[in-house]
């Protein structure tokens, strides 16, 4: 690696070195203080391994920058442990094609400035024309941020141009609060299933057992215990993927163990009937798979609004509120945190304590009432 003075030329001081992986590179500069402070930059960085080639920044547009990453999701994930779900890719494609491209598909990923991506997130329109909801900025702006942070891990880009320079993105739309979870009780969720008449062992199942749509309508009669611990193997899941529904893994793509109610295994035995091990427990007409929007429409709302036109303050759970409901009458039984996990699905207990510490909090002062009666037993005062 070397300084040069050149004989001619505005630009008389030249850089000359040759990178990690043993390319000549060279470059001008019209004074001997700016080469010097680039020759001492460019030696750090090849010795530490950190070097940025600024020329590639330049040749690679997004779109090829994408690419690269969408096959590097669909193959490995973005963690490189597992491979993105059929779901998770078709979101990130139609995330892609129907914001990002628009705008940045042929810009070199060198050119892409913070101000610019920020001014674009701002203004970013809908499909329709119209100003984009919080909802779709948000995730378009934090899809973008994870694109060019995949150029950073490909040491195209030193830093991510989606970010200020203190790792910042203030463009980027607070969450929408989420609508709060409905809880029902048993004698509710008993009634909601009756309701619901020919689905009612549908409704029970996922009341208590807090399996995901794509869960239960996928379950087969193979995946069942009804023996003495009746219990569901859950492995696998229906999502829906460009307007088909495509069978695969959980959300999570682990499998998990999940015990279910005797007297509704029971039930479900006696209304097996002759069911091989592959037949769907839960399916619609002549076998089909049940698509939420469909079934929802045609029985779980008109047997909520029955139930509402008739009983007090009956409350109006979505579907998935029937998986909340499921954790909810497991921590009120006493179930500890490893079982309510399980139940869940959840990656870990921490998870399930992040998003019920509502439910344990009540729990721990019946905790301390149970401690209380323990010892009012052995006549402790």
């Amino acid at each position: 690696m070397a300084i040069n003075k050149l004989s001619s030329g505005v630009k008389r001081w030249e850089v000359d070195w040759t990178t990690a992986d043993s390319k000549r590179r060279r470059r001008r500069f019209a004074t001997k203080r700016e080469a010097e402070d680039f020759w001492h930059a460019t030696v750090r960085s090849v010795q530490s391994g950190t070097y940025i080639d600024p020329r590639a920044a330049t040749r690679l547009t997004v779109d090829q920058l994408y690419e690269d990453w969408i096959s590097r999701i669909t193959v490995m994930g973005a963690n490189g442990r597992k491979p993105a779900s059929a779901k998770t890719a078709d979101n990130y494609r139609r995330c892609y094609e129907n914001y990002v491209a628009p705008r940045w598909a042929h810009t070199p990923i060198g050119k892409v400035r913070y101000d610019d991506v920020a001014a674009w997130i701002v203004a970013l329109k809908g499909r329709d024309g119209r100003p984009a909801g919080v909802t779709t900025r948000r995730e378009v702006a934090l899809y973008f941020g994870r694109l060019m942070g995949h150029a950073v891990k490909k040491r195209l880009l030193a830093t991510n141009p989606a970010k200020d320079p203190l790792g910042q993105t203030d463009y980027v739309p607070a969450r929408v609060k989420q609508r709060e979870h409905v809880y029902l009780t048993m004698p509710q969720l008993t009634a909601l299933a009756k309701a619901c008449e020919e689905f009612e062992l549908f409704v029970m199942v996922a009341g208590t057992c807090g399996l995901r749509w794509g869960e239960i309508t996928a379950l087969t009669y193979e995946d069942l215990t009804l023996g003495d611990k009746p219990a569901m193997s859950v492995s696998k899941a229906f999502s829906e993927v460009g307007g088909r529904l495509v069978l695969g893994p959980t959300k999570g793509g682990d499998s998990r163990i999940v015990p279910l109610p005797a007297l509704i295994a029971r039930r479900i035995a006696e209304t097996s009937g002759d069911g091989s091990p592959g037949t769907r427990v839960f399916s619609g007409g002549r076998g089909s798979v049940l698509r939420n929007s469909t079934w929802t429409r045609r029985h779980y709302s008109p047997a909520i609004a029955e139930l509402q036109a008739t009983v007090t303050n009956f409350p109006r759970p979505t579907f998935h509120d029937l998986r909340h409901t499921a954790v909810s009458l497991a921590i009120s039984s006493g179930a500890n945190v490893k079982v309510v996990q399980r139940i869940a699905g959840h990656a870990s207990a921490t998870m399930t304590l992040d998003t019920y510490a509502g439910l344990f909090d009540d729990d721990l002062h019946d905790s301390a009432g149970r401690l209380n009666t323990a010892l009012s037993r052995l006549g402790w005062e």
